[in-house]
């Protein structure tokens, strides 16, 4: 599968990858400006590669509290729960966006399995039966990120998007079609995922590159996601998800409605292991900038053996340090620790406090606009 939008990224210069059987935008050419166009202005990306889905509003909560964490019941109109898909043995198959929708309910699945298989999940519920729209195919999914993401939307859509609280949905009217706008985003700078047809995509993609470039900010592909990811400290599933995948070591826990009525796919899998107990914990490690040891797959030491491994790695353009995640035995998840990587006389690492960075947006006050 291939973004609707692909001719327009690719004019730009987009380098493509293939992810999970569909081709996303990974990048252009300069990283450390992709970063800085969501650290100090704003970003526009291309998210159509996750799969999108409408439900009528009459079967949606039970249909999606089938098989989804979290609880869908408990969703307030024109807001968006955040949880995960888990397979039958519990573990994370797909992030989710729940956005109840008012007469609809709308589900976004950033997955570690194909489109086709996360249809076929859906079918095994009875997604016929429920009424199931698969958009995927028919729509895009952009996503603005940034310190000043929130002037483009705007600017686009009027002066009362400011008033969107975090995770929630709004739709407004597009040259004559529907547009979903999600406040949303996992950079920790401001965040909006924008979910249209294709019939206006074109014109929609447009329009804010227009307003993105007008904003000082610039294109930017997913790879550079997967740092800004790590930075804020937001769950990856492209990253540490797919290596670890247990939600509870993920630390996933609030993601998860334990006491839901009925249960959910894999929930005895989960249930059991909280009963049993962690032994294991994801946390926060540093190194030096040239630590080229220090990368996914690493083992970490302490007293000469191997205690924990890095799952997930990047470059912090922001700190100039490479900043990771490792899954660490529950006795040494503590920031502040000194370890090495890779050998016990090997390059230092250290655990620490996550997220290691201040977000600029935390410093606008979007009420006094």
């Amino acid at each position: 599968m291939t973004s609707y939008l692909r001719t327009a990224w690719e004019a730009a210069g987009a380098v493509f990858e293939e992810r999970y059987g569909t081709e996303v935008v990974s990048g252009f050419s300069n990283p450390a400006n992709e970063c800085s166009f969501v650290r100090n202005s704003v970003g526009l990306t291309d998210f159509s590669f996750a799969q999108m889905y409408r439900i009528p509003e009459e079967t949606a909560v039970d249909f999606l509290d089938s098989f989804l964490a979290g609880n869908v019941a408990r969703t307030r109109f024109g807001r968006v729960l955040h949880t995960f898909l888990p397979d039958d043995d519990g573990n994370v198959v797909a992030d989710c966006y729940v956005a109840n929708n008012d007469q609809d309910f709308i589900l976004i699945c950033e997955s570690i399995v194909g489109t086709g298989e996360v249809d076929r999940i859906l079918d095994s519920y009875g997604a016929k039966e429920a009424g199931v729209e698969r958009w995927t195919n028919h729509r895009v999914l952009l996503s603005l990120d940034g310190f000043d993401a929130w002037r483009v939307v705007r600017d686009v859509f009027g002066q009362d998007v400011l008033g969107l609280p975090y995770l929630s949905v709004e739709v407004y009217p597009f040259e004559g079609e529907s547009v979903l706008l999600f406040r949303a985003g996992k950079t920790s700078e401001f965040g909006y995922l924008l979910m249209a047809p294709n019939a206006v995509a074109d014109a929609l993609y447009g329009k804010l590159h227009a307003a993105v470039k007008t904003a000082g900010g610039g294109l930017c592909g997913v790879e550079v996601h997967n740092a800004l990811r790590l930075e804020g400290r937001f769950f990856n599933i492209h990253k540490e998800g797919v290596q670890v995948r247990d939600p509870l070591v993920l630390g996933l826990q609030w993601m998860i409605d334990f006491d839901k009525a009925g249960g959910f796919r894999g929930s005895s899998a989960i249930l059991s292991r909280r009963a049993a107990g962690l032994t294991r914990k994801i946390i926060g490690v540093s190194a030096a900038a040239d630590c080229e040891a220090f990368r996914s797959g690493a083992e970490i030491f302490h007293d000469g053996r191997p205690v924990a491994n890095v799952v997930a790695d990047c470059h912090s353009f922001v700190l100039d340090r490479k900043l990771g995640l490792a899954v660490f035995p529950v006795e040494l998840a503590y920031s502040g620790l000194n370890f090495t990587v890779v050998a016990a006389d090997g390059p230092p690492v250290r655990t620490i406090s996550m997220p290691p960075i201040l977000p600029k947006s935390l410093s606008v006050k979007l009420a006094e606009m």
